[in-house]
């Protein structure tokens, strides 16, 4: 793949094995980007045993792993038993498999065990990553539920350790970067899907009043240059 002013993406990683990404020969120096499905097996999360050879290697290579889901392909996908409308479907695959993949990757230990992982959840909305860290947080401060072993709150692992992804027309933009800050956000364009934000997705985000100028600036760029490492 070519290489970008951002990054050098080498791999789409299908689980398993850590080979997959030991295939591809840095196509230049500095930052490298995988890509997965949130749904490694119909049968083994993210957090499975199996993978722990993977993300030690993506934190020797000093990748940035970015998780995606799809409304196709033939995984299982929770949720899309109970509708027949594609909309609908979409709706419920991107967003609820993101949630699923990043209580995977926090609250089963993936970023826990992996201080250096870096990961992104991409093309779900952004909105959902501050009740569901609030969630995780509370069941980790109750005795009665925090069966984990994790060694600090899930909030802190995500500061450490995630990005996500927000798209440009979300009502809730502000409040997200106020919850997590406006360096855990990354933009997208979508492109070359239909609906996507391609080309002007930049625009958006700097035209939106409620956002100070630092806000801008971090979701535009900071967010990027820490996930990337650049």
């Amino acid at each position: 793949m070519a290489s970008t002013p951002l990054s050098c993406t080498r791999a789409s990683v299908s689980f398993p094995g850590p080979s997959r990404i030991r295939r591809w020969p840095p196509p230049c120096a500095g930052p490298t980007t995988a890509g997965s499905r949130t749904t490694a097996s119909p049968t083994r999360m993210l957090h499975h045993p199996d993978y722990a050879p993977f993300w030690s290697e993506v934190e020797e290579l000093d990748f940035s792993i970015g998780l995606h889901e799809g409304a196709s392909g033939g995984m299982p996908q929770v949720g899309v038993d109970r509708f027949t409308t594609r909309g609908a479907r979409h709706i419920i695959s991107h967003t609820l498999e993101m949630m699923l993949a990043a209580m995977s990757v926090i609250w089963e230990g993936v970023c826990d065990k992996h201080p250096k992982a870096r990961i992104a959840f991409l093309e779900s909305g952004g909105g959902w990553i501050a009740p569901w860290l609030d969630r995780m947080d509370r069941h980790y401060d109750d005795k009665g539920f925090n069966d984990s072993d994790l060694s600090m709150r899930p909030s802190e692992l995500f500061q450490r350790n995630c990005w996500i992804s927000f798209e440009p027309v979300e009502g809730s933009l502000s409040v997200l970067a106020d919850y997590i800050g406006p360096h855990k956000i990354l933009w997208a364009t979508d492109y070359p899907h239909p609906d996507g934000f391609f080309p002007g997705a930049p625009k958006l985000i700097a035209d939106r009043p409620e956002l100070s100028a630092e806000t801008k600036r971090q979701i535009l760029a900071g967010g990027a240059k820490g996930f990337y490492a650049l």
